[in-house]
């Protein structure tokens, strides 16, 4: 459940982290002390608060990215990078070559823009993401904080690392 504390608001992370380390037992305990340290930020010896963490909250908390519906990673960038790579298809090109692959690239956009303003949908997602974005979306927009324990558990039986 530890993977869905991404999908709480921000200001629910650190009293949640806390509830749900609570329920493991020892054995757990380097699992916990090395998420806390990168991901949640230790506690400060003294004083309240916390130390910052390894990765800020705002790079892996996706809570306000589903209720404004946008996408929760970036793997639309990750493959339009690969197909490029593989367009351009050697690992050093030329300046030549490369500039010649960028307006390929370029003119190819400006026919995907005029294709959506005329009202055309490019490459629709397939159907088993579709359904697993508006899992994860309507069990976000129904997050009920006295139903936390709940809500972790259908969180981390949608998402996998």
């Amino acid at each position: 459940m530890l993977i869905g504390l991404a999908y709480l608001p921000l200001s629910d992370v650190f009293t949640d982290f806390d509830l749900m380390a609570g329920e493991f037992d020892n054995s757990a305990d380097d699992l916990l002390d090395y998420f806390e340290k990168t991901w949640i930020g230790e506690p400060r010896r003294r004083g309240a608060g916390r130390k910052k963490p390894q990765f800020d909250h705002v790079l892996w908390n996706v809570y306000d990215r589903v209720i404004t519906d946008l996408p929760r990673s970036n793997n639309s960038v990750e493959g339009w990078h690969n197909a490029f790579a593989s367009r351009v298809a050697v690992a050093h090109p030329t300046i030549k070559k490369l500039a010649e692959k960028i307006r390929r690239e370029q003119s190819k956009f400006e026919i995907d823009i005029a294709h959506l303003v005329q009202g055309y949908q490019l490459k629709p997602k397939k159907a088993c993401y579709t359904k697993l974005d508006e899992r994860i979306a309507r069990l976000v927009r129904g997050y009920d904080p006295l139903q936390i324990h709940q809500y972790l558990k259908n969180i981390a039986a949608n998402v996998s690392l």
